[in-house]
């Protein structure tokens, strides 16, 4: 039977804590609760893909829609002005404009100009699509991208993917 020394032990307890220990450049709270191996950092509006969690209407007869369990709805704001739209079975691309994109609020355009045409099967966010060009603001609170419709017309809150 080999004994090991706890001489060598203490060491290797020392480093494995240091390696734990957060930095300046890795805070310790994670933005997603469900996945604490990712450091916190607050997700940019331009270069990140964002996943649709909900649309939260302020019609009450509306409320909130989720996408269905096969709904996968994303959007991507590029740096050069384009975007990129994931909206379940279909695609879309268009134009972008937010004289205040290195921030994490303010005005936004977003301007869908061709979307494909699949058959998808029905769902309560078809609506996104048309929404998309209603948008006028943004915020981006505990890593979540706010879209806000014009008029109190809804909100659609987004996930980094």
């Amino acid at each position: 039977m080999i004994r090991r020394s706890p001489l060598i032990a203490v060491p290797m307890l020392a480093l494995l804590v240091a390696s734990c220990a957060s930095t300046p450049d890795q805070p310790s709270r994670p933005d997603r609760p469900d996945r604490p191996d990712l450091p916190s950092r607050q997700p940019t509006l331009v270069g990140t893909e964002w996943r649709l969690i909900h649309f939260q209407s302020s019609e009450d007869s509306i409320g909130m829609i989720r996408p269905g369990r096969d709904e996968v709805y994303t959007l991507r704001l590029e740096p050069d002005g384009t975007l990129a739209a994931g909206l379940f079975c279909n695609r879309g691309s268009g134009r972008w404009t937010s004289a205040d994109s290195a921030q994490s609020m303010g005005s936004i355009t977003l301007e869908l100009k061709a979307v494909t045409m699949a058959a998808c099967l029905p769902s309560p966010l078809e609506r996104i699509a048309r929404d998309l060009g209603n948008v006028r603001s943004f915020v981006i609170r505990d890593g979540r991208l706010h879209l806000n419709l014009v008029l109190d017309g809804g909100d659609y809150v987004w996930e980094p993917n």
